[in-house]
C-alpha cells in the first residue's frame, strides 16, 4: 500500500503554507522514487527561525530545507511550495505537498524557465532560439502550436516529441493535483496516477474520480466519501464498479487472495457500497452489481477465470509465472554424475545424509525447480549446504544466487550454508517496492543457479520478478 497516497497529511494541527523560494542546493535524492530533500532560499521571513540555517549568506537571504517529490534542481526560476512545517530528527523541514514554478511574463523569465533543465531537450541555446523567435508568447507555442519549434536549428521531429511530452507531463501533474485538490495529493501520487492512465488521465478523471479506485492506495472509502459531498448518485455504475475493484485489491492487501470467488465478490461489494446507507431504498441492490461487473469483464477492467475474479494485473502475473514454471518442469537440464562428487563432498562436510535427503540432492541436479521442504530439524539446511557445495565443485565458473525475502531470513542463510553472498530479494532483483511493477528490462536474473530460502512468504508479485 502507498503510504503516501492512503496516509497523506491533510494539515490537521500544522497551518498550511505558501512559500515563494528559490533552490539553493541538493541535500538528498532518490532517483527510484524522485524523494528528495534540497535546500532552499527566501526572503520570506515567516519561516520560522527553528526551521532557518543559523549560517549568515551573502545575499542576506534566509536558508531553509524542504522535504518532497521530484522538486526541481534549478535556481533559473522560482518555486511556490506548499505544505506544512514539521519536527523530525534533523530539525524543522517544509514537508512540500505540491508545488509551482513562477514564470516572469518577460523574455528573460521564459528563457531561465526553458533552460532551466526542466524539460528535456531543451538546452540554453535551444531555449535562446526559442525566446529570439516567440519572445513571451514561447510557451503558448509550445503548448498549443509546437510544430512551430520544427523551425528553430536543432529541434527535429524526434527531439521535438520529447519535449512535448515533457512540457505535458509537467503540465499534467498540476492539472491532476488541481482537479483532485480534495485529495490533498502529493507530486509522487499524481506521478503515480499519470504513470497508471497515461496521458488520458486527465479525461478519464473528470468522467469519473471512481477510476481512482484501480490505483493501488485509494481506497473506495476514501474516494466515495469525497465524492458523495458532491451529490454523487448512489447508483451510479461507476460508483458500483469502483467498489467491486476495491473490494478485489482489499483481498489481495488484506487477505492475500489473488481474486475472489465471484459470488464472494459480489457480498464484499455490497458491504462497501451499502455499509453506511442507513436507509433501504437507497441500497444498491446485487443485480446491479453483477450487471456492473459483467460490463467490467467485457471491457478487460476485470479477469474472469471460472467465476474467480482477478484484477487484469494479477492475473496477468500468475498466469505468467505459471507458464514459465510448467515450462522449466517440462524441460531437462543436462543429466550429470554427480555421485563421486557427492562423496567427497559429504566426506569434507563430515555430514551424512539419510536416503531422503540424498535423493533430494540429486534431485536438484535432474530438474530445472526443487522444493526442498520439511518440519524444523529435519535436515533442510544440510541439503541446501550440499547441493550448494557439489554445485560449486561440478560449475566452478557458474554464478550462484542465494536470496530469501525478509533480511533476518537471508542472513541466516548466510550463516547457515557458509554463501556470505546471501541477501534479500528485493537488494539481488534491484528493487524497491511493488510501484516499480515492470519486469527487469536486462532480462533474467544473471545466475546459473538461483535458491531462495522461505518461498512460502513470496506474494505474487515478488513471484514474478523472480520468474519474468
Amino acid at each position: 500500500m502507498d503510504k503516501d497516497i492512503d496516509n497523506v497529511k491533510d494539515g490537521e494541527g500544522s497551518e498550511w503554507v505558501q512559500i515563494e523560494c528559490t533552490y539553493d542546493s541538493r541535500i538528498f535524492y532518490n532517483p527510484s522514487n524522485k524523494y528528495c530533500i534540497v535546500k532552499m532560499k527566501t526572503s520570506d521571513i515567516t519561516v520560522p527561525v527553528e526551521a532557518r540555517s543559523s549560517r549568515i549568506y551573502p545575499d542576506h537571504q534566509i536558508r531553509f530545507t524542504a522535504v518532497g517529490y521530484e522538486l526541481p534542481f534549478t535556481d533559473a526560476v522560482k518555486l511556490v511550495l506548499e505544505g506544512v512545517w514539521e519536527k523530525g530528527k534533523y530539525g524543522m523541514q517544509l514537508q512540500v505537498e505540491q508545488w509551482k514554478e513562477v514564470i516572469p511574463e518577460t523574455e528573460s523569465g521564459v528563457y531561465n524557465y526553458l533552460s532551466s533543465g526542466l524539460l528535456k531537450g531543451i538546452g540554453s541555446a535551444t531555449a535562446a532560439e526559442i525566446v529570439s523567435r516567440f519572445g513571451v508568447d514561447s510557451l503558448r507555442v509550445i503548448e498549443q502550436e509546437p510544430e512551430k519549434l520544427l523551425d528553430i536549428r536543432g529541434i527535429t521531429p524526434d527531439r521535438l516529441e520529447e519535449i512535448k511530452r515533457s512540457y505535458a507531463e509537467s503540465r499534467t501533474l498540476r492539472h491532476i493535483i488541481t482537479l483532485l485538490a480534495p485529495f490533498k495529493l502529493t507530486p509522487k501520487a499524481a506521478m503515480r496516477i499519470y504513470q497508471f492512465f497515461g496521458p488520458a488521465c486527465l479525461d478519464i478523471l473528470k468522467q469519473s474520480p471512481y477510476t481512482l479506485c484501480r490505483v493501488p492506495g485509494f481506497g473506495f472509502t476514501r474516494v466515495d466519501g469525497i465524492v458523495q459531498k458532491n451529490g454523487c448518485d448512489l447508483h451510479d455504475p461507476m460508483r458500483v464498479q469502483g467498489a467491486i475493484f476495491c473490494a478485489l485489491q482489499n483481498a489481495g492487501t488484506d487477505g492475500g487472495h489473488l481474486y475472489l470467488e465471484k459470488p464472494k465478490l459480489i457480498a464484499e461489494t455490497l458491504q462497501l457500497l451499502n455499509g453506511r446507507i442507513l436507509a433501504p431504498n437507497l441500497r444498491v441492490k446485487q443485480e446491479e452489481i453483477e450487471s456492473a461487473l459483467e460490463k467490467m469483464v467485457t471491457d478487460g477492467i476485470v479477469v474472469s477465470a471460472q467465476d474467480n475474479i482477478y484484477t487484469p494485473r494479477v492475473f496477468n502475473q500468475e498466469d505468467t509465472v505459471a507458464r514459465i514454471i510448467a515450462k522449466l518442469l517440462i524441460e531437462k537440464p543436462p543429466q550429470e554424475d554427480i555421485s563421486l562428487i557427492l562423496e567427497n563432498v559429504k566426506r569434507d562436510l563430515n555430514v551424512r545424509l539419510s536416503a531422503k535427503q540424498e535423493d533430494a540432492v540429486n534431485a536438484a541436479f535432474r530438474n530445472n525447480i526443487s522444493i526442498i521442504t520439511g518440519s524444523p530439524g529435519t535436515g533442510k539446511t544440510t541439503v541446501l549446504k550440499t547441493i550448494l557445495e557439489v554445485y560449486r565443485r561440478l560449475y566452478p565458473d557458474r554464478k550462484m544466487r542465494l536470496m530469501a525475502p525478509p533480511g533476518r531470513a537471508s542472513r541466516n542463510m548466510a550463516e547457515s550454508t557458509g554463501f556470505k553472498a546471501a541477501g534479500t530479494m528485493h537488494s539481488h532483483l534491484g528493487i524497491t517496492n511493488e510501484e516499480e511493477d515492470t519486469p527487469r528490462n536486462n532480462g533474467p536474473l544473471d545466475a546459473d543457479l538461483i535458491v531462495v530460502d522461505e518461498f512460502s512468504m513470496v506474494d505474487m508479485w515478488l513471484g514474478w520478478k523472480v520468474f519474468f
